[in-house]
This record gives C-alpha cells, sequence and structure tokens, in this order.
C-alpha cells in the first residue's frame, strides 16, 4: 500500500438499491453496475474526476412487478475516515423512489460537483485518436502482456501511473513498484485469455468521449485465469495525450 500523505482527499459513491439494473458513472466512465440485486456498496471516483464533475445514474426495474428504489451520493474522506455503506453520502445524496420509474420502469438522475482533484488534462483534453489507430495500439499492448514484458508495460502506463499516485497519495515510484508487484507476483503466473479474432473493440467513454475501453469481446482486454476459477481482470483506457496513445487509466 502507499505512504499516502495525510492531507490526501478521498470522494466516494455509495448506493442502496432494491430491484434495479443499470449503472452509475463519473464524468461518463461507469463506476458501479446494478444487477438487480438488493444491497449497498462504495467505489472511489478520485482518478475519474476532472474538478468540474457529473455523477449519473441510469436505473431500470429488474421485476416490473415490484416496486424499486435508488439512492447513492457523494461523500468527502480524509485518510482514516470510515463511511458506512448505508450513507447516503455527506456531500449530497439523490434518490430515486419506486414512483420516479416511468412507465417502461426506467429512471434517472445526475448531479454535479466540484473536487479538488482534477485530472481533465488526460481525460476531458484528450485528443481524437482513430478508432482503427486505438486498436492497433490495444494489440501492442496485449503483446506485452503475452511477453511477459513489465518495464514494457510500465513505460505505456506511465500517465496511469502518475495520476494514481496524485488520486491516492502515493508516490510514482510507489504506484510503480505495487503495479510491478501484481504484473510479476499475480497476473504473469496465471493464463491469459486469447485474443479472439475480430472480437477486439474499442468503446469511446468519459466526459468529452475521446478515451477508449478496449476489450476482447465481453471480457477486458486483459483477462486471465486462475486454476481454481477466478479471475483477474485489468481494465485498459486509452487516450491521445499529446500526438502519441498512452494507457490513460
Amino acid at each position: 500500500m502507499f505512504s499516502a500523505q495525510e492531507k490526501t482527499k478521498f470522494y466516494q459513491v455509495t448506493y442502496q438499491v432494491e430491484n434495479v439494473t443499470g449503472q452509475i458513472t463519473i464524468n461518463g466512465f461507469v463506476v458501479t453496475e446494478m444487477d438487480g440485486k438488493n444491497g449497498t456498496g462504495t467505489a472511489v471516483l478520485n482518478p475519474w474526476l476532472i474538478g468540474e464533475n457529473e455523477l449519473k445514474a441510469e436505473a431500470k426495474k429488474a421485476d416490473p412487478s415490484k416496486p424499486a428504489s435508488l439512492t447513492f451520493g457523494v461523500s468527502e474522506m480524509m485518510r482514516g475516515d470510515i463511511v458506512a455503506t448505508t450513507d447516503k453520502g455527506k456531500l449530497f445524496s439523490l434518490e430515486l423512489k419506486n414512483k420516479d420509474f416511468n412507465a417502461k420502469g426506467q429512471a434517472w438522475a445526475a448531479k454535479r460537483f466540484k473536487s479538488t482533484l482534477d485530472f481533465k488534462e488526460h481525460l476531458s483534453q484528450a485528443g481524437q485518436a482513430k478508432e482503427a489507430d486505438v486498436l492497433a495500439y490495444a494489440q501492442k499492448l496485449y503483446a506485452l502482456f503475452v511477453k511477459k514484458d513489465a518495464e514494457g508495460i510500465l513505460r505505456e502506463f506511465e500517465v496511469k501511473i502518475r495520476d494514481y499516485g496524485k488520486a491516492f497519495g502515493g508516490t510514482d515510484a510507489e504506484v510503480k513498484t505495487e503495479l510491478r508487484s501484481y504484473l510479476t507476483k499475480e497476473l504473469f503466473k496465471l493464463k491469459l485469455n486469447t485474443l479472439k479474432s475480430g472480437a477486439l473493440r474499442a468503446v469511446a467513454v468519459g466526459p468529452t468521449k475521446n478515451i477508449w475501453h478496449v476489450m476482447n469481446g465481453k471480457d477486458e482486454l486483459i483477462t486471465a485465469k486462475a486454476p481454481d476459477g477466478s479471475i483477474l481482470q485489468t481494465e485498459i483506457y486509452i487516450g491521445l495525450l499529446d500526438g502519441k496513445l498512452k494507457v490513460v487509466r
């Protein structure tokens, strides 16, 4: 873990859900998928913040014949603070009640808020890349994982490494060490999913739709299975920065 600075602020979404499918996004990036099960959950927003942010929920009744509800909100915390999953959000909270769902069983809610963390330079101000170039770059990335080239991967992840250090109060060196350890001690020991012919795809996401989430069919580009059946996945988000494609998240 990082030796995080005490002043690091954490932005966390908490949610309580009943009979709802859908997703919660921050600035166009999915942070939570809802699958119809009742329950509570949390997600840290730090790496996805751009100073002026929008948290949005798109919900649909899982069972149209039953009541549905969704409460979600954001809390600001300092390291060491504890936020229960039952908290509705200390910065703000939104609620979708059963009456808010339309005849098709759908409902939406959104809220804008400001954050001290601001990664717009790499998320909303990325250049417009060609999808074909993004897919070619994704194949290059996949090849680095096949070759188990940890240092090559770290070079392509330099933007993500720098931003995650800032997002969570660590240094670049700490983030790099943790990522290298994950690669060499965990991921590289497992069998990487085959990159299926014609299955590689890129989905434009983010605040300006200039970031590309790369997938291998329905799976993340980097997906590996352990002997016990468990799965490790590494999400890959690519952006065009200063004329070069890089892994931004």
